[in-house]
């Protein structure tokens, strides 16, 4: 991660420690996690008292205010012991990067009454209405996938506003929505990430204020109304090209573990016929060694580019089509490797492996969601930058 100054590589660091002195702790939960389907509420208390959800918040509302991608080294780390609060915390803590991008107005009223309320996002509705009327917007409709909803006091959603008179294309929006306008549905029953609480959210019929609107157009230029409002070039990067980074820091985390549980069972294993130690056998170390190597590949690629675009915007500078494009073909190509390092990793585990509360499976099934994600599969993100590299338009404008 990028660091400008002593205090803010302080503060990360210390963030960083907080989270490996976790690591163990939701490891210990994980298998009831997964029963309960979320994050249990000593998880999200320990990740309160740890500061984590305000890493990306704006200081001036009681947030660290940290370069982006903190949140993904943070939910890299925590994914070692429990790759579902991993992802809980990550994306949490990128909510309140997004709120930043919204009118200051919005940001005042929330954060103003509590710094340290927490905001959940769906970008996937279903029949969803969004029209304009006197005072804002009228709302409705249902979202899926919110990870870690429960725990939040509030929710981001995308909806599609239609053209005015009819012509034309429709402008995508998030609405900013406090819990008393919605309802929470538990919907969540996963194979993969079986703990992140992805629940539905239903909006009945909600007047949204003006200021709690943003056009997502202008969060992918770099030109959100809280871009203006604070001095900080964090709320100025392109939403979409990065967004990513909160996601894949779950991969990450939950390929180390596989790696970690792998090198320690087989410390003391042997063949049960040979009574061969399994560890000193070359296959064995080739798979170990080649999983160590994608997982430092994926690290390596992350960093470099969280570097990259942290560095630039603080030069006032936008990357191009094709530097964007680029973010999210590195992002596609590290979450890759990190399912590679675990599928390389899962025939060590034996039969043991085969049990669904088994670290070795839970890294499997969870890194195999994560790279489920839209903006995460490697064929969309190749073709996207293949399309620009040779010339064309991207084929996600988003991007």
């Amino acid at each position: 991660m990028t660091a400008a100054g002593p205090d803010k590589a302080a503060v990360t660091a210390a963030l960083m420690e907080r989270a490996r002195a976790l690591v163990p702790v939701v490891r210990e939960r994980a298998a009831e996690a997964e029963r309960q389907r979320r994050i249990p509420p000593a998880t999200d208390r320990d990740f309160r008292a740890a500061g984590f959800y305000r890493v990306l918040q704006p200081k001036m509302f009681g947030g660290h205010e940290l370069d982006y991608g903190t949140h993904t080294e943070l939910a890299a780390e925590l994914a070692r012991g429990c790759p579902s609060s991993g992802w809980a915390l990550g994306i949490t803590a990128s909510h309140a990067w997004i709120f930043g991008m919204f009118p200051p107005e919005a940001q005042k009223e929330f954060w103003g009454a509590d710094p340290e309320a927490a905001i959940a996002t769906s970008f996937f509705g279903e029949a969803v209405s969004l029209a304009r009327e006197a005072g804002g917007f009228r709302l409705k409709g249902r979202w899926k996938f919110s990870s870690n909803i429960d725990n939040c006091q509030a929710v981001l959603l995308l909806a599609m506003l239609p053209p005015a008179g009819g012509a034309g294309r429709p402008s995508a929006y998030f609405l900013f929505v406090p819990r008393r306008d919605y309802k929470v549905e538990d919907t969540w029953h996963a194979a993969g990430l079986m703990a992140t609480g992805s629940n539905d959210v239903v909006v009945e019929n909600a007047l949204v204020p003006e200021h709690y609107a943003v056009d997502i157009a202008l969060c992918t230029r770099g030109k959100a109304p809280g871009g203006a409002f604070h001095a900080n070039p964090l709320y100025r990067l392109p939403l979409y090209a990065v967004f990513p980074y909160t996601l894949v820091g779950a991969a990450l985390g939950a390929a180390q573990g596989a790696l970690e549980h792998v090198a320690g069972m087989l410390e003391s294993r042997s063949a049960a016929l040979s009574q061969i130690k399994v560890r000193e056998q070359t296959p064995v170390q080739m798979r170990v060694g080649e999983a160590a190597a994608e997982i430092n590949a994926a690290r390596a690629l992350l960093r470099q580019d969280s570097q990259r675009f942290n560095q630039l915007a603080k030069a006032g500078e936008f990357p191009d089509t094709a530097e964007r494009a680029s973010y999210r073909l590195n992002l596609g190509y590290a979450c890759k490797l990190c399912v590679s390092a675990v599928e390389r990793l899962y025939p060590l585990g034996g039969a043991q492996g085969l049990a669904a509360a088994d670290p070795l499976q839970r890294a499997w099934r969870d890194a195999h969601a994560v790279s489920a994600h839209i903006a995460l599969v490697w064929d969309i993100q190749a073709a996207n930058y293949g399309a620009v590299r040779l010339g064309l338009p991207c084929p996600d404008p988003r991007i």
